[in-house]
């Protein structure tokens, strides 16, 4: 009789230890989901990205969930605010983020290892009140591409000033042959961000303008933000005809089928303009005189947080700490060409565009996009207002200093540093 109850008792300890056992294996495998605005990247990141983790953490899967560009803001807020989304959530850079980090949507991330790899301005974009809740994944750059064999057929250099810019235009112009410049006005963002925001830097100073904007020292009317406006301008008579309905993918194939010279874009667009053969080269925007600094526009892109949410913060830590290495930069840089490492590991470029833009910082003070810090979290928002009154100035016979007192005034009569003045 002692040894079937002892049998029984063993037996119920034995499945007791069965089930605890099978509950610790559940426990240690852990899959985290990670929610992005870049359908494009699907391939990018199950194919490459993260079998490479999943090799070295085998007790973590992630799952890539991307959602359309134009839905993810709204997306994201809804399920978070619902009180799920996902584990992990890539970052918009500067304000949209701020209010996601405002309305508490992210784990603070400091002492993370792998963050001591980014500098403060690395981390700007998703730092508030000197926590960061982001680790930066890659930032962008604009500049000119540009149809190596028409330059040389045409005996033109790559410009280095503003004078020589144009004085490069008009003779691609004076051809007969080509299209100087593949711009039309028909999508207002990339007159902003391939236009005004690459070539402006040079005039208003990089940081200096920007910071001054933010900070109320400075005005959208002062006199290098206005000449910065009417070098913009200046592009007008070396447009394609019927540049007004040209749209960003228009303006693409009419340099990629060899008809313009000189295309405005950023670095993101490298297989694109890539793709039908040709010979490309790159240059950055000039500096605005001989012997002048020039600068560079490098936009912090997306950076990856945790959902506060997330009951795998552990997991979600450890999976942060290895994107914020050295292996993850690599691969990422080199599956999606154009995108650009912010840690400050050393990163080879294995495309040759990409490396020649990379190259463009060498010498150059980098400064992000205008608007987006900050100045365009009330209403209108400076950088929607941007968009907006370059495209009628490059459609119109607006003056580049009626645009500067119509954007000073928007933004004036909602920030506060502005509206003190």
């Amino acid at each position: 009789m002692q040894s079937k109850q002892w049998a029984a008792t063993a037996g119920a300890m034995l499945g007791v230890s069965l089930i605890a056992m099978s509950g610790a294996a559940v426990a240690q495998s852990v899959t985290l989901t990670l929610g992005s605005w870049r359908t494009e990247d699907l391939a990018v990141w199950q194919d490459k990205v993260l079998p490479a983790f999943e090799a070295a953490h085998p007790d973590i899967n992630v799952e890539f969930a991307p959602v359309n560009t134009n839905e993810y803001n709204a997306a994201m807020q809804s399920q978070i605010e619902g009180g799920a989304g996902p584990d992990l959530i890539t970052c918009r850079p500067f304000d949209v983020n701020n209010e996601w980090i405002g309305r508490g949507y992210f784990t603070k991330l400091d002492g993370l290892a792998g963050l001591e790899n980014f500098d403060a301005t690395a981390k700007a974009a998703w730092t508030v009140d000197g926590a960061t809740y982001c680790v930066p994944v890659a930032a962008v750059l604009a500049g000119f591409y540009y149809n190596v064999d028409i330059f040389k057929e045409l005996g033109l250099a790559v410009p280095t000033t503003a004078a020589e810019f144009t004085a490069v235009l008009q003779a691609i112009k004076d051809s007969g042959k080509y299209t100087p410049l593949a711009v039309g006005s028909a999508e207002s963002w990339q007159l902003a961000y391939n236009g005004l925001y690459s070539i402006g830097p040079a005039y208003w100073k990089g940081e200096e303008g920007r910071l001054g904007l933010i900070d109320g020292t400075k005005k959208l009317t002062d006199a290098d933000f206005v000449a910065a406006i009417a070098a913009f301008q200046a592009w007008k008579p070396f447009l394609p005809n019927g540049q007004e309905a040209l749209s960003y993918s228009d303006m693409t194939q009419l340099f990629t089928l060899g008809k313009a010279a000189i295309l405005p874009d950023g670095s993101w667009n490298i297989n694109q303009v890539t793709s039908t053969g040709l010979n490309v080269g790159v240059f950055g925007p000039p500096a605005v005189e001989a012997g002048g600094q020039r600068y560079l526009q490098e936009m912090p892109d997306m950076a990856i947080g945790i959902n506060a949410a997330s009951q795998n913060q552990e997991a979600a830590k450890t999976f942060l700490s290895w994107v914020a290495g050295p292996e993850f930069q690599q691969i990422y840089v080199n599956t999606a060409p154009g995108f650009f490492a912010m840690s400050n590991q050393p990163v080879k470029y294995d495309n040759a565009l990409a490396q020649a833009f990379a190259d463009l910082k060498t010498g150059a003070l980098l400064t992000p996009r205008l608007a987006l810090d900050r100045l365009s979290a009330g209403t209108p928002p400076l950088d929607d207002e941007i968009w907006r009154l370059l495209q009628v100035m490059m459609t119109s016979d607006m003056t580049p200093e009626a645009v500067a007192a119509e954007l000073q005034a928007g933004l004036a009569s909602w920030y506060s540093p502005q509206s003190a003045q």
